[in-house]
């Protein structure tokens, strides 16, 4: 592959391992307009951003068995097909639960681009380089989260929210269009599970691989709190400082810059220090931003600058953790790396999909669900890596 085809290759993947923050980053600075429209609640709105989380965990959990089967693209390429129909539906629905349904088809239809890149990363690299590739992954489609909600603050600026998912299902199409000419299979057929049935019984032999299970698990409770942050902090930031739509998303996007930052870092500061002192680096900052957070939730300070400086330290030690922390989860793994991938994928996502409700439960003007969730996630994300790693 020559130089110019690797980039090409290396951006689409990181293009299809953005889906996630595509699918709700560029939606953030619509909930509240989409309240308004369908005439609901903050804890509704807040579930069909969580039903995109529900969907990209389920179907993870069946695309990776499957591309362990059949390979990596033919699987890809149903995903990215499915996900144009259903951004299509999302564009079109006439009421918030025909609109959350749409959102859970949408998800599922999405989690193909997440798990199979990562799926593909597995068949390509292992240990030191598979850190290095990820997080230069991570650098990559960190550029999603600062351009998405600008897009999508500058598109209910100027029309419906709906028209959001009519710029994602172009940008569907446009996936296919580049995977095709760029993807190629990584999975070789001499390498292929021999049947679905195959493939599921060594996805349960992860699940039942505690060292994985929980070095995942951990993992996942950073992922809680970053999901917390995605369905509050459009409300944190519009409701309670005042912002508009727009001047939210240049407040996300700087937050997506430092993240972005810290993915471009995280393969050296692995190199440096090692996969395990970095994540534990990430763990002991997570920690501090949590604690931070929960007295400014409570004495609620009258700038927006250090609430914005707490979350910005929270996520990008959440890229920083998952970038160091992909690697060692996958050296725990027994099956495929594609189940192995849909396990680790499913338990991300279902951890946002509890967390994400959760965080308005006190109303759009309290940060303190928030808070609890960013300290919880922390705490609980070193322990069960601390148990994962001693077994």
């Amino acid at each position: 592959m020559s130089e110019s085809k690797y980039v090409l290759y290396v951006i689409t993947l990181g293009m299809l391992c953005a889906f996630a923050p595509m699918c709700t980053d560029m939606y953030l600075p619509a909930l509240p307009s989409v309240m308004v429209d369908f005439n609901t609640s903050t804890s509704l709105v807040q579930i069909s951003l969580a039903s995109s989380f529900l969907g990209l965990a389920t179907g993870q959990i069946l695309i990776g068995p499957i591309s362990d089967v059949y390979g990596r693209l033919k699987p890809l390429f149903i995903s990215l097909l499915l996900f144009i129909i259903s951004s299509f539906l999302c564009s079109i629905a006439d009421d918030i639960y025909s609109f959350i349904a749409c959102r859970v088809f949408q998800g599922m239809s999405a989690s193909g681009g997440i798990v199979l890149t990562r799926s593909i990363a597995c068949d390509r690299f292992k240990g030191n380089e598979l850190t290095s590739f990820m997080a230069f992954l991570m650098s990559i489609n960190s550029i999603a989260p600062i351009l998405a909600p600008i897009i999508g603050s500058t598109i209910i600026t100027f029309a419906s929210w709906r028209v959001i998912f009519i710029v994602l299902t172009v940008w569907g199409v446009l996936l296919i269009l580049s995977s095709k000419c760029f993807v190629k299979e990584s999975l070789a057929k001499e390498h292929r599970a021999s049947s679905i049935i195959q493939s599921l019984s060594k996805m349960k032999d992860d699940i039942f691989n505690l060292k994985f299970m929980l070095s995942s698990l951990s993992l996942s409770f950073v992922m809680g709190g970053f999901f917390s942050y995605l369905a509050a902090s459009p409300f944190v930031f519009e409701k309670i400082y005042g912002f508009t739509p727009f001047e939210y998303s240049l407040s996300f996007g700087f937050i997506s810059i430092l993240m972005s930052c810290t993915g471009f870092l995280a393969g050296r500061i692995a190199k440096r220090i090692g996969e395990l002192k970095s994540l534990y680096f990430a763990f002991t900052l997570l920690f501090s931003a949590g604690l931070m957070m929960l007295v400014e939730a409570v004495y609620v300070p009258k700038s927006f600058i250090p609430v914005l400086l707490t979350m910005a330290i929270f996520c990008s030690m959440m890229c920083l953790s998952q970038a160091a922390g992909f690697s060692l989860v996958m050296e725990c793994k027994k099956g495929g790396a594609g189940a192995a991938s849909g396990i680790f994928g499913v338990m991300h996502f279902l951890a946002g999909f509890i967390a994400t409700p959760l965080a308005g439960i006190m109303g759009e003007y309290s940060m303190i669900p928030l808070a609890v969730s960013m300290l919880v996630s922390a705490v609980l994300a070193t322990v069960f890596m601390k148990i994962s790693r001693s077994l």
